[in-house]
């Protein structure tokens, strides 16, 4: 073995290089057949999964809706009728209303019947006139006034005039207590200076001779003679509660 050097052969098959193997694969076919249908197995497992999974969602959505109550807006109903007009009576005349709150415990009132007036003359100043009309209970019962009452003036054959009256509480609404033969009074103010379209040349308004008087919660009237021609401003004229006399 001294001074002798052994040599290392390398294969035949080294020497001649690695050589492919030549037998066909028969297994790759079958292997990539294989993994193509469980390709396609998984892609049928996912869209499976995905349609139960949004499924499950749209029917837990749909249990966890609260229950409808209806419609919180309140729709107004159509009217089914036709509203009323106006009647076509014809309007009291201004100051023609003798109707108002009468106090508890008034006792009887006093009604156009039971009474009888006259219109007393006051002072005059500068184109108004001041007047009072003074009631009497001309019944054999005692009864109360409370209130303003209304009036009407009229010409000579009882036709309506031009009347425009205005409460003024000077003073104000108290309970008067007529026994037979008593008296209660009403102020009376209202002007002769012709104003508007009134003419100042003749009477500002046709002349009235009486006055139809309303009592308080009335609406039968007496008449009063009037004997201070036209009342000028349409037939204004300012009237107070009935106070005792």
């Amino acid at each position: 073995m001294s001074g002798s050097t052994r040599s290392t052969e390398c294969p035949r098959s080294a020497r001649r290089g690695a050589q492919p193997d030549r037998r066909p694969d028969v297994s790759s076919g079958r292997t990539g057949k294989r993994n193509r249908e469980v390709i396609a197995v998984v892609r049928r497992i996912r869209v499976a999964t995905v349609v139960v999974v949004g499924l499950v969602a749209l029917l837990s959505a749909c249990g966890n809706q609260p229950e409808s109550t209806g419609d919180s807006r309140t729709t107004a109903p159509v009217p089914t009728t036709t509203p009323s007009l106006p009647s076509a009576t014809t309007a009291p005349a201004p100051g023609a209303s003798g109707t108002e709150s009468a106090p508890p415990g008034r006792g009887t009132r006093c009604t156009a019947q039971d009474l009888r007036g006259v219109v007393q003359p006051e002072d005059a100043a500068a184109g108004n006139r001041y007047a009072r009309l003074v009631v009497t209970n001309k019944s054999d019962a005692e009864c109360t006034l409370y209130g303003y009452g209304g009036l009407q003036f009229v010409d000579g054959n009882g036709k309506p005039t031009p009347t425009d009256l205005t409460r003024r509480p000077d003073p104000g609404p108290s309970l008067v207590t007529l026994k037979p033969g008593a008296t209660a009074a009403k102020k009376l103010h209202w002007g002769v200076v012709p104003s508007g379209n009134e003419p100042v040349s003749g009477p500002c308004q046709p002349p009235s001779a009486g006055i139809r008087i309303i009592p308080p919660d009335d609406t039968e009237s007496f008449t009063v003679k009037f004997d201070f021609g036209s009342v000028c401003a349409a037939g204004h004229i300012e009237g107070s509660a009935y106070f005792e006399n």
